[in-house]
């Protein structure tokens, strides 16, 4: 009979036990403040089509929750010519990679920008062709170009809108970097501009595609990457400022760029 009470009693424990940690998981869960992270498709920083690599956000995101219990980051997808109508309904908190040149300053939106945490731009490319040098980036008129649909040029004065864009050049906008790439291998367009850094990546998926396309050494524009904080949100400037200093001083962020071959 002892033994069976006592039996009980460890059973009985391990039960009270369990249910305590349970609480608390869900203590700590439930006073953790949401923080709704917009993302629009960016590769390799948001990659909504799957290009095949992993995207940074998940990875920046699934880092800081594991990191602190004060906020809990969840991705929100958004399409790159809605957020800034997204952010003033309050759709989504912060947005990582951005820029104040992208319409956030100079249409004064309720935003503010942590420091500079990484670097980078984009560049021109064009099919590589015998006789075909440096100089056939210096002008881009008479040249058919292709861009992403949202995305804002340093050669367009920054201008995102497909209509202005069209009585201004003969661009196509396309959704994705990989079509803006092919368009330009296929004969169909003459330059592309795409980011250093999917480009670094698929020229590492497709290595052949290296010596048939000539890529500019001068950029289009240069990359200062923060994190957008909207005013009056959960997370202010400063707590985001300080989550990245943290993020930094750990390596996990040196790790999540030197993986996909960015360096700040």
């Amino acid at each position: 009979m002892r033994i069976v009470v006592a039996g009980l009693v460890v059973i009985l424990t391990l039960i009270w036990g369990m249910s305590a940690q349970a609480a608390q998981a869900a203590q700590a869960a439930q006073a953790a403040q949401v923080v709704r992270v917009g993302g629009y498709d960016f590769p390799p920083f948001v990659d909504v089509g799957k290009d095949g690599r992993p995207a940074l956000v998940p990875q920046i995101i699934d880092a800081l929750n594991q990191m602190q219990s004060s906020f809990r980051f969840e991705f929100v997808p958004v399409a790159a010519r809605r957020r800034y109508g997204d952010l003033v309904e309050g759709r989504f908190d912060v947005m990582f990679f951005e820029s104040p040149q992208w319409e956030w300053q100079a249409q004064g939106f309720p935003v503010d920008f942590t420091k500079i945490f990484l670097s980078g731009g984009e560049v021109y490319i064009a099919r590589a062709e015998a006789g075909r040098g440096q100089d056939y980036f210096a002008d881009l008129s008479g040249k058919s170009l292709v861009g992403i649909l949202g995305y804002h040029y340093g050669f367009a004065d920054f201008e995102a809108d497909p209509e202005r864009l069209a009585r201004k050049f003969d661009i196509k906008l396309v959704s994705s970097h990989r079509s803006s790439i092919e368009l330009v291998l296929n004969g169909r367009r003459d330059i592309a501009v795409v980011t250093d850094a999917y480009l670094h990546g698929y020229l590492q998926d497709n290595p052949k595609a290296r010596d048939r396309l000539l890529v500019s050494q001068r950029l289009d524009q240069a990359y200062e990457h923060r994190v957008l904080v909207r005013q009056g949100g959960p997370i202010s400037v400063t707590a985001m400022d300080k989550l990245m200093d943290d993020l930094a001083a750990s390596h996990r962020l040196e790790a999540i760029l030197k993986a996909a071959g960015l360096h700040k």
